[in-house]
């Protein structure tokens, strides 16, 4: 086996870039895998088109990516290839986007799959202008800028952000609808604690209030209307636990809505490789189980970033340095001991960033009464067309649990195999037996996790290990 093939990671977002820049700089090759063509994930994406002031925009992704360059003699950065498949000894089904197909069986691999969105469907959330927040900005990214009216709603960092981006490029938003309160005491002492995270945010919602954009606090959208496209966007008060009242209602014209409440981590290949999980609704819910070193139940298995829990972009930076440190001490590999500081610093950073990300959970985590707008009606599976009637009758016909759900209505089967609909089919099941969201596990994940070719299948059982 070539000595680039005894680490594969598995993208290269923060965490990825990370891990594979650190075993570079050691001396150490590896493999890097990536379903995009320019690495850097969604926080350091960038795009040339993009206003040289916008908020945001992290100079340490473009900073990463020449180092990655720079180490091309150490790095097989596989671009537009994707893992499709992975086992419990490893092996990894990559597909790549010029429908080659490849097998490799790294002796370590370093998961670092990211975070999907969370989203809560409402009355015409299916229609055309209604975008998730992360999906608006990897348009707005790429040079895509909505003209408005916008309106966008949802919870968290991430919806301040990108109405502060949006402000910066001219759009006219005319609303934003935050279902969290204003952060508690304990929570704001919490986020304190990282005063350079806690000014960056601040200055968001300043950029906000400055533009004179109606910031609309523990409101939530409950309806969206239009004729084939998005015209209305109606949004209601929630309570305490986000669940909306229905009262004082609000409607505003657009033309966009950018809605989505906070992410998750992306669970799909650790699923599909039988790690076993956890579930933490500040961590985003469901994510794999980790020791220390972060490593899955599954020996030489690790697992880094938000797709093991939803930390953030400094988190994932620290993780992918621990990671690729515990991966060359595994194998033993020469010059392992010179990974040790920045493990050691990111173990440091970890520690001082819990507490803030304690506080931010606090305040913006989604509280389950924001999966309560969708009607009868309301498309829970759009890949598949399920409504949320069609999921009520199944369950009270008794398939109550996630897999017979499944099969009984084909919601979780389609295209995005259950990354939009797994947390709301999760929840009316949780509603409709009494348990708590704990103890509803998400449905198996299989192989292939995306439509491939028939000619990529053929590939990937010729193996490939370096």
């Amino acid at each position: 086996m070539a000595d680039g093939a005894r680490i594969a990671i598995v993208g290269a977002g923060p965490a990825g870039l990370a891990a594979a820049i650190a075993l570079a700089e050691a001396g150490i090759s590896c493999t890097l895998i990536d379903d995009n063509r320019a690495a850097g994930g969604q926080i350091f994406r960038a795009g040339p088109t993009l206003p040289p002031n916008l908020p945001g925009i992290d100079p340490r992704g473009r900073e990463m990516r020449q180092r990655l360059a720079s180490f091309a003699d150490r790095i097989d950065h596989r671009r537009g290839t994707e893992v499709v498949a992975i086992d419990a000894e490893r092996r990894l089904w990559l597909a790549g986007e010029d429908g080659s197909g490849a097998e490799l069986t790294p002796d370590v691999a370093i998961l670092c799959p990211g975070a999907v969105e969370l989203f809560a469907p409402v009355p015409g959330w299916t229609l055309p202008g209604v975008f998730g927040l992360g999906g608006l900005q990897i348009l707005l990214k790429s040079g895509v800028v909505p003209e408005g009216p916008v309106v966008l709603a949802g919870a968290g960092p991430l919806l301040r952000l990108i109405a502060a981006q949006l402000l910066a490029c001219g759009v006219r938003l005319v609303a934003v609808a935050d279902a969290a309160p204003l952060p508690g005491a304990g929570a704001l002492a919490d986020m304190m604690g990282e005063p350079a995270l806690l000014a960056r945010g601040l200055g968001l919602e300043a950029a906000i209030l400055k533009a004179r954009v109606p910031l609309l606090r523990q409101h939530a959208v409950i309806a969206i209307e239009g004729a084939g496209a998005v015209q209305r966007v109606e949004v209601a008060p929630v309570d305490a636990d986000w669940r909306p009242t229905g009262r004082s209602r609000r409607q505003f014209d657009a033309t966009v809505l950018g809605l989505g409440f906070g992410l998750r981590p992306n669970v799909e290949l650790t699923l599909l490789a039988g790690a076993e999980h956890d579930f933490d609704p500040a961590l985003g819910g469901w994510h794999v189980r980790r020791s220390p070193d972060l490593e899955s139940s599954i020996r030489n298995l690790f697992v880094a970033g938000d797709g093991a829990g939803v930390q953030g972009v400094e988190a994932a930076l620290a993780e992918g340095a621990i990671a690729a440190y515990a991966a060359a001490v595994r194998l033993a590999l020469p010059n392992a001991a010179s990974l040790y500081p920045a493990a050691a610093r990111g173990r440091e950073r970890l520690a001082r960033l819990a507490r803030f990300r304690r506080g931010l959970a606090a305040w913006s985590a989604p509280r389950p009464g924001i999966l309560a707008a969708a009607a009868p009606e309301t498309v829970i599976c759009r890949c598949e067309d399920v409504t949320r009637a069609e999921i009520a009758d199944a369950l009270t016909a008794g398939f109550t649990d996630m897999r017979a759900l499944k099969l009984r209505t084909r919601a979780g089967m389609g295209l995005c195999q259950g990354r939009v609909c797994a947390p709301m089919l999760q929840h009316l099941v949780a509603a409709a037996t009494g348990r708590a969201a704990a103890a509803v596990p998400l449905p198996t994940a299989r192989p292939p996790l995306r439509p491939v070719t028939a000619a990529s299948l053929a590939g990937m059982t010729e193996g490939d290990r370096g």
